[in-house]
């Protein structure tokens, strides 16, 4: 009541036109959003609300445009995929026509003719097909949607085209073991070049090897077994027939030559240490084979030396596991009278598996490469000193996942090849797990092929630390199917054309290509020839379409998935942006009411004050 006294400032007017400006922002805010359907219709309405929005906003756009682009694919793949039908039905037609050809009984040169005209127009359509389908203006099937490596610097290494390994020669290392990897994350072990026992072979699930060297833990050590040294021929008793140990020297033929009584044998006996032992036997009336076996072992101190009357061949074993040793020996037959007619070296020399040891994994020199993806690598060790060795080789395969640019492939000292001097089970030791091989010979015969060590590993090899450049050319056609960067697939095709279908690295006998283009069912041999072409012609074909089968199939399943995302997104969105209708128009009839009310108070406050008027009049 004291306020109403007041006339310079209406306190109650103030108050009540407060209240009428919040009312009508009020009103004004449910208008706006009940006209625009929105409940942020700018910044202020909810800050944090819009970026969030706007976000599920550009996921939902750019989800709705992956979907376009997704079908967009299809089409493409589609668009391919039929032409390859037709491919295979021209195939299939060619291959009919092979058969009617083969059937040379019922054909005369003019028939053959005709079949051979009828099949180079199918070949020509082939190419014609492979050449000509597009999607807009890219052509698909003609080879330029392929990938390809190239090498762009580091060492010369005599690049081919054709599905082959690329060798170079390693500079350095010791031969013992050829490698050769045959599948994507396998090796396959060969036995080396020395004599170790082969009492088994086994293989275990292998680990992942880092760049390094590392220990060659060799256990399990037996003995090597009986290797035969011989000097080229046999000892006989008449030219033809094998003697026994008991038969007497004199009289016998060494390789051809006839032992007298009076003759000597001098052997010499040559370790691995250098020691040489001289064994001189003289030919007697009682001096038997046996005998020679006995001097020479009691001149070297051990039974290393024995015959075989089977082959008529001495034979020699190299000594019990222990220090590494080897043995060799030389046979001169010194005959009456002087002169030394007969000298042969025994030159295949054994070597027996030495004690329980370590070694480190070595293997040294250049690369090599390769130009395609997918095709392997090979590296070669050097040439071993014995003959019917196969030089040491390691072959790999570069992964067929390119991207375009440029790689580096680092080549370094030390991995996978280590000396097996030490026994005949070997284990790769890589932190707490091993990857073990067995490997070796028995009586000079191969025993180790064949064993495979299974691990992940990329392989790096060279001598001194190098480095290739590779360019990796991608071709691939890629396709954008997410609303974000990197949510893409691509998909390669292959050269489908006449001349790029069936054996591309062998010629027939005709000197032609074992390709498609290269048919000709004149002849018997040209017929059978075209139906071992055409057969992996169609299984080309066939894997080609089976991918992009795939490839659809998984666009559809990508579509399907983008859908039900974008619905998602899509309401999240809603609920943070949308205005709820019913909740707005309750609001606005309050405001209204409010409003109204407020305008009658207002008028009520700004008259109230007149009434101290009343004081002035008499």
């Amino acid at each position: 009541m004291m306020a109403l006294t007041r006339i310079n400032n209406n306190i109650t007017a103030l108050n009540a036109l407060r209240s009428y400006s919040v009312t009508a922002e009020d009103l004004r805010t449910s208008l706006e959003r009940l006209s625009s359907g929105l409940r942020i219709n700018r910044a202020a309405d909810d800050a944090a609300g819009l970026t969030i929005a706007e976000n599920l906003r550009l996921q939902v756009t750019g989800i709705n445009q992956a979907v376009e682009n997704s079908s967009d694919a299809i089409n493409l793949v589609n668009t391919a995929e039929g032409a390859l039908s037709e491919t295979t039905a021209r195939l299939q037609r060619i291959r009919t026509l092979a058969l009617q050809a083969a059937n040379l009984g019922a054909n005369d040169s003019v028939t053959l003719q005709a079949i051979q005209q009828e099949i180079d127009s199918s070949i020509q359509e082939i190419s014609r097909i492979a050449n000509d389908t597009q999607f807009a203006s890219q052509h698909l099937l003609n080879g330029e949607k392929n990938n390809s490596v190239s090498i762009v610097a580091g060492d010369s290494l005599g690049i081919r085209t054709n599905p082959e390994s690329y060798s170079s020669t390693l500079s350095t290392g010791k031969l013992h073991l050829k490698i050769t990897r045959t599948v994507a994350g396998s090796e396959t072990v060969h036995n080396g070049a020395d004599g170790v026992n082969n009492s088994g072979m086994s293989a275990f699930a292998g680990s992942t090897f880092e760049t390094g060297t590392y220990d060659v833990v060799v256990s399990n050590v037996v003995a090597a077994q009986a290797r035969v040294v011989s000097t080229g021929g046999s000892i006989t008793t008449d030219g033809t027939s094998q003697a026994n140990g008991t038969d007497a020297l004199d009289g016998l033929q060494f390789d051809g030559y006839s032992v007298d009584q009076n003759d000597v044998l001098r052997f010499t006996v040559v370790e691995s240490d250098g020691t040489s032992t001289a064994v001189n036997v003289a030919v007697g009336a009682a001096n038997t084979i046996d005998d020679v076996v006995a001097a020479i072992n009691s001149a070297i101190g051990s039974d290393s030396a024995s015959y075989d009357a089977s082959t008529g061949q001495f034979v020699l074993t190299a000594a019990s596991a222990g220090a590494n040793s080897s043995l060799s020996i030389t046979l001169a037959i010194d005959e009456e009278g002087g002169g030394v007619p007969y000298e042969k070296i025994l030159d295949n020399s054994v070597r027996t598996a030495g004690a329980d040891n370590t070694a480190t994994l070595s293997i040294g020199g250049g690369p090599s490469q390769m130009v395609a993806a997918g095709q392997t690598v090979t590296v070669y060790g050097p040439a071993p000193t014995q003959t019917g060795i196969p030089p040491a080789q390691i072959t790999f395969t570069l992964g067929s996942a390119l991207t375009a640019g440029t790689d580096v492939l680092s080549l370094v000292q030390s991995e996978y090849t280590g000396q097996l001097d030490g026994g005949t089970e070997v284990a790769f030791r890589n932190g707490a797990q091993d990857v073990r091989f067995r490997s070796g010979s028995e009586n000079g015969s191969t025993a180790g092929e064949g064993v495979t060590l299974d691990f992940d590993a990329a392989i790096n090899l060279g001598g001194t630390s190098r480095t290739i450049v590779l360019s990796a050319v991608n071709n691939s056609m890629n396709f954008q199917i997410g609303a974000n960067s990197g949510q893409n697939v691509s998909v390669a095709f292959g050269d489908m054309r006449a001349d790029k279908l069936g054996f591309l690295d062998q010629v027939q006998p005709n000197g032609n290509a074992r390709v498609v283009s290269g048919i000709d069912v004149t002849s018997l041999t040209g017929a059978n020839e075209a139906l071992e072409i055409i057969d992996e012609a169609i299984r080309q074909v066939d894997t080609q379409r089976s991918s992009l089968g795939a490839f659809t199939n998984r666009l559809e399943a990508t579509i399907a998935n983008l859908g039900v995302a974008s619905e998602n997104l899509a309401a999240a969105e809603s609920r943070i942006r949308d205005a709820d209708i019913a909740f707005e128009t309750t609001r606005m009839t309050r405001n209204q009411i409010l409003l109204q009310a407020g305008t009658a108070v207002l008028t009520q406050a700004n008259a109230a004050s007149q009434n101290v008027l009343a004081l002035l009049q008499k």
